[in-house]
Order: C-alpha cells, then structure tokens, then sequence
C-alpha cells in the first residue's frame, strides 16, 4: 500500500479533511509539507480499529518528520494529520 500512496500523492491525488487542514494549521504545514511526506515516507501500517494507514517516515520539505494519517478511497488519499 506504501507504493500506492506514494503514486497518489505525487499525482497530487489528495483529499484534506477539514480536521487535517486544522491540525495543519495549528503544526504550521502546508499541502506541500504533506504531499512530500507522503512521497518520502518509508512505512505504512494498516490501524484495523480505525480502517485507516499510518504512514510514517516520511518528512516535510523542512526535513521535520511529518506522519500522516490517511484512507485511500476511488483512487484519492483522504488525509487525517496528528
């Protein structure tokens, strides 16, 4: 599933979610920050009790480690950041 978040995100196929834009705004990340994590990252693990991907290792175009949450539905990443 990594590689396909990583495909998605570098087609800037992402959907942010009004309590990611949030925590965005409160981390001071840009959608640019959040779409080079995701393209940088280096795992992604399936969180069963949520239906959602961690993804981790991946950092912001500040090389300030960023992990996303995200949902991969029709082809679009759906994004909750923590």
């Amino acid at each position: 599933m990594l590689d396909e978040i990583k495909r998605l995100a570098g087609l800037g196929r992402i959907l942010v979610r009004h309590h990611a834009r949030v925590r965005m705004a409160e981390r001071g990340a840009t959608f640019d920050d959040l779409q080079h994590a995701l393209t940088t990252a280096t795992g992604a693990t399936w969180q069963p009790d949520r239906q959602t991907w961690r993804v981790d290792g991946g950092v912001d175009l500040d090389d300030d480690e960023l992990t996303v949450v995200v949902d991969v539905e029709a082809d679009v990443i759906v994004v909750t950041l923590f």
